[in-house]
């Protein structure tokens, strides 16, 4: 069953101390301590992957030109939780390696699959955000039984399932730079990064924020990944959306200028069990912005698996 679900405005005031809420700089851009595996696909890339704590499994999946290290506000706070955090840097990004089949989209998705076999996940919860959740979306629409054998759910952030440019503004400006090879130069600059990423976030963004997610992001050559930019353009999976069989929450900002509305509302429309969940003032970078509404959503999902299990015994 689709719902459609507005954040409560009385929670407004909890989402703006969220995302005040200041950090060390070091600690937002330090790789989280973890044990680390490095998985190796059949085409030589090489996929780093962190896993930490105990209990139910969440995967998380980062977004184009970012790394795992941008999780981790949400990966502090599921472990605080009893969870168990399995990250990744996908492909060509972080300390994961690109083999010769290069960014291509479908070699992308299935390494998410890879990464869900080799931890043996069972009943965890797979959360991407934007590239993330689109690659999440692709795995979902190709391998449904996979998906079924090792998930519960799917929390898809500032989402989309290809199509970017279509709607926003903000992308079609900047993409333009990715493929002259300028995004890299703007990023080294203090000034101009900043600027560029502060574009990224919604009303409110702390200054530790904006500057860790620059110094991510511009560790990256993004004059190598023209091709991630290109599939996420050219590539249509809205079509699909409809064999996604898993419960799915779709969360999303409402001042997100990156994944503009009409994405999260097709993805929560055509999914058919998804709910949308709308975030006030809050932009494209939710994963910064406001960690506790991911946390919220993926344990969620888990206290909604627990209620169907207990239901079926009776049963």
């Amino acid at each position: 069953m689709n719902r459609y679900q507005t954040a409560d405005p009385r929670n407004s005031n909890n989402v703006h101390r969220q995302r005040a809420e200041s950090r060390d700089l070091n600690s937002l851009i330090s790789v989280p301590p973890g044990d680390t595996i490095l998985i190796e696909r059949d085409d030589g890339t090489q996929l780093r992957c962190i896993s930490i704590g105990n209990g139910p499994t969440v995967v998380l999946a980062h977004g184009v030109f970012n790394d795992l290290r941008c999780f981790n506000l949400v990966t502090e706070k599921l472990i605080e939780k009893g969870c168990r955090v399995i990250l990744f840097d996908q492909r060509g990004h972080g300390a994961s390696t690109l083999g010769t089949n290069g960014f291509d989209s479908c070699q992308m998705a299935v390494d998410c699959q890879v990464v869900l076999e080799h931890f043996a996940i069972t009943g965890g919860v797979l959360a991407g955000h934007s590239m993330g959740a689109c690659l999440a979306v692709m795995l979902a629409q190709r391998s449904p039984a996979v998906i079924r054998q090792h998930l519960h759910g799917l929390v898809l952030i500032s989402g989309h399932a290809g199509s970017v440019s279509k709607g926003s503004v903000q992308n079609q400006l900047q993409i333009p730079l990715i493929k002259l090879g300028l995004l890299s130069p703007i990023l080294t600059s203090k000034q101009l990064g900043r600027a560029f990423v502060r574009s990224l976030f919604g009303k409110v963004a702390s200054k530790e924020h904006v500057e860790a997610m620059r110094c991510i992001v511009a560790s990256h050559d993004a004059r190598e990944a023209v091709a991630l930019v290109t599939f996420q353009i050219k590539e249509d999976y809205y079509p699909g959306l409809s064999r996604i069989d898993v419960p799915t929450v779709v969360l999303s900002g409402e001042r997100d200028k990156t994944c503009p509305r009409w994405h999260a509302e097709r993805l929560g429309a055509e999914i058919p069990s998804a709910d949308n969940v709308w975030l006030p003032d809050i932009g494209h970078m939710v994963v910064y912005e406001a960690p506790d509404a991911i946390v919220q959503e993926i344990m969620g999902l888990f206290d909604c698996a627990r209620f169907a299990d207990r239901r079926e015994q009776l049963s």
